[in-house]
């Protein structure tokens, strides 16, 4: 088991770094990590070289890592780098803990929340930061999320994309004015990575608790990141193991309801299998009651694709049925163990 938090950051630039006076560092970047050296070094290495002053920012990874590999790619990085780099170590928990100890340990007026399977681009840090010269009320800016260019993407791969500001905050690439952070209670505490229990939502609860707190939210296209993109297995793709998630979250920020269909439904797909379920029970009795299986093909079938073209677009609706079935379950089983309705 990892003892107390522990800070790592060797080398002859990173002790430079560290006498500059605490003042002068306006911006952390924080990075929770768990596993995955390899994609650690892609994340920390893009988050050291910004084209901003060396002085100004500092990069703090809390690892939860079993082992010390982590550890030992963030030394490597720190030996080389310009600004100031250290490692937290800590004893396994999901990402809310890890960030709110980086949080609590940084010393940046701003907060940049960063993943580890995320890359920034030179001019990340820059363009969150002059996000908040606005106005002295905005309290979160957040970046802009793609998929690595000229990486190929599918059904079957795992990724965010964010190019709008919407009501999730996804804490992948986002930052916060410390004095708006400090005024919550900081990110949910959540499972420890390897407990099996879904974690998750942490990003939008935070970001609501800071808005309800009067502080403005802008969207900083300029904070640019590209997202990892992985590939899922057929599995992972029919069973979305975090959407019995959501009904918590809802209950916990009512505010973001009137972002979901209906105010009950997940997406528009969840709104016409619900439908479809409810026509096929009654169809034994009313066999008119399929029709109301056809808004749900509508649906399903009107969404554009790159493959399918006019009447093949209806091959989607028996691709999709089984996952969003399967998704309904999920929702059902979340909406009654937290009391709180979202199918």
């Amino acid at each position: 088991m990892v003892g107390p938090p522990e800070a790592v950051g060797r080398g002859t630039a990173a002790a430079a770094a560290r006498s500059h006076s605490l003042v002068s560092i306006r911006l952390s970047v924080i990075i929770p990590a768990y596993g995955r050296p390899e994609t650690l070094r892609l994340a920390v290495a893009s988050a050291v070289d910004q084209d901003l002053d060396p002085s100004v920012y500092e990069v703090v990874v809390v690892d939860s890592s079993p082992d010390e590999r982590n550890r030992a790619v963030v030394e490597e990085i720190a030996a080389g780098a310009r600004c100031r780099v250290r490692c937290l170590r800590k004893n396994p928990e999901g990402p809310g803990p890890s960030r709110n100890l980086g949080a609590r340990e940084s010393e940046g007026e701003f907060l940049a929340f960063f993943d580890s399977d995320c890359v920034a681009s030179r001019g990340w840090l820059r363009g969150g930061l002059e996000a908040f010269a606005a106005d002295a009320r905005i309290g979160i800016a957040q970046g802009r999320t793609l998929p690595p260019p000229g990486v190929k993407t599918g059904i079957f791969s795992r990724y965010i994309v964010v190019d709008r500001e919407n009501f999730v905050y996804e804490t992948c690439n986002i930052f916060y004015r410390r004095a708006a952070f400090e005024e919550t209670p900081g990110f949910w505490v959540d499972r420890t990575p390897t407990s099996g229990f879904v974690t998750g939502g942490e990003d939008v609860t935070l970001a609501w608790q800071v808005k309800r707190r009067g502080w403005l939210s802008v969207f900083a296209p300029d904070a640019l990141a590209y997202h990892e993109v992985t590939p899922m297995k057929p599995w992972q793709w029919l069973y979305e193991k975090r959407l019995p998630i959501w009904p918590k979250v809802v209950k916990a920020v009512p505010e973001i309801r009137s972002c979901f269909p209906g105010r009950i439904f997940y997406d528009r797909a969840q709104v016409g299998v619900t439908l479809a379920l409810a026509s096929l029970a009654l169809a034994f009795a009313h066999p008119a009651a399929l029709l109301g299986v056809l808004p749900y093909a509508w649906i399903r079938g009107s969404e554009p694709t790159r493959s399918l073209r006019g009447p093949l677009r209806l091959l989607r609706v028996g691709f999709y049925f089984p996952r969003d079935v399967i998704s309904f379950v999920l929702l059902l089983r979340g909406s009654i163990r937290h009391r709180c309705l979202l199918l």
